[in-house]
């Protein structure tokens, strides 16, 4: 009982830490390399949300160099942790390197129903890009799902 309360006060602490982080990052570059501190401390306890926005940062160039191989690795490791926008991101950011991996996550934020992963999965099977096959059929339900779905978004992470 006490180890269960210890580790929700613990992801408690975490949650906060991220919230800060959000609102320094978003303040603009004098908070931005502050948050990407905090981001990493908070990814390094196991925040998927953590290590999305860090990914971010580091890609953007947001308080400091911008450095897409570590932006890479952080978006990934989020998507590892189910970070659905971190998925479509990373996907995107493989797609000229790992058509596989690319794909991979292309596939694994369309399970998630993240809106843009569905909508770019309908246009690669329109045009058969992306190593899809063109089929019409699946890219109008394809187009449909991401129609839905982003009626119903999930908050950001």
């Amino acid at each position: 009982m006490l180890a269960a309360a210890c580790g929700a006060q613990a992801q408690d602490g975490v949650t906060e830490t991220v919230a800060q982080a959000k609102v320094l990052m978003r303040s603009g570059e004098a908070g931005a390399a502050q948050a990407r501190s905090l981001f990493q401390q908070a990814a390094g306890q196991g925040s998927g949300p953590a290590a999305y926005y860090l990914g971010l940062m580091l890609k953007n160039g947001m308080g400091g160099e911008p450095d897409s191989v570590a932006a890479l690795r952080w978006l990934e490791l989020a998507a590892r942790r189910q970070v659905a926008p971190a998925m479509f991101i990373a996907a995107n950011m493989l797609a000229s390197s790992d058509a596989a991996k690319a794909r991979h996550w292309l596939e694994a934020a369309c399970a998630l129903e993240y809106p843009e992963a569905l909508m770019q999965k309908a246009i690669a099977l329109q045009e058969g890009t992306m190593a899809y096959t063109k089929d019409q059929k699946q890219s109008v339900l394809y187009f449909r799902m991401a129609e839905h779905a982003m009626g119903h978004r999930q908050p950001e992470p």
